[in-house]
């Protein structure tokens, strides 16, 4: 991308450093079992080390709904939409690949055309509040560590 080439204007609220993140998708018919297989299949720990790879995710959740005709995956991220995506492709495509090959006209996360096809399915939430909207994911972890340490020296003075 050259500096005079403008970014492209991507969906999502964003409320101080987090950004949600909300997509839709149709589910192939006969398709929605699978999906709840696949997810049966992953330990949560295991479902939470690939989370934690992307390193800027709060949360996500995967919703079968509309008697399990539609998907949807909602999330909230530090950091630019560009990014988020790439992280997705990079660090964890095989999650992503194993869930959306059940639904309609995915071309796969690794497919050039990819962003095009997550924008055409993202909605931007009509309010999106967080509790603490400049405390990224970074900030949580080491506000957390920092705590530890200070509720184990409280514990060792008594």
């Amino acid at each position: 991308m050259t500096a005079n080439t403008p970014t492209p204007s991507r969906p999502g609220l964003r409320e101080g450093k987090t950004n949600e993140f909300t997509l839709f998708f149709n589910v192939k018919p006969g398709h929605a079992q699978q999906i709840r297989d696949f997810f049966k299949g992953v330990d949560r720990d295991k479902r939470r080390a690939l989370a934690d790879r992307i390193g800027t995710l709060h949360e996500l959740r995967w919703v079968l709904f509309d008697d399990d005709t539609r998907l949807l995956f909602a999330s909230s991220f530090d950091g630019e939409w560009d990014a988020y995506i790439d992280d997705f492709a990079a660090l964890i495509p095989d999650t992503f690949d194993a869930v959306l090959q059940h639904t309609e006209d995915y071309p796969g996360i690794k497919d050039p055309s990819i962003k095009d096809f997550v924008v055409a399915h993202q909605v931007s939430a009509c309010n999106y509040l967080r509790a603490t909207p400049d405390a990224t994911v970074k900030d949580t972890q080491k506000a957390l560590r920092v705590n530890k340490t200070f509720q184990q020296l409280l514990d060792e003075a008594n």
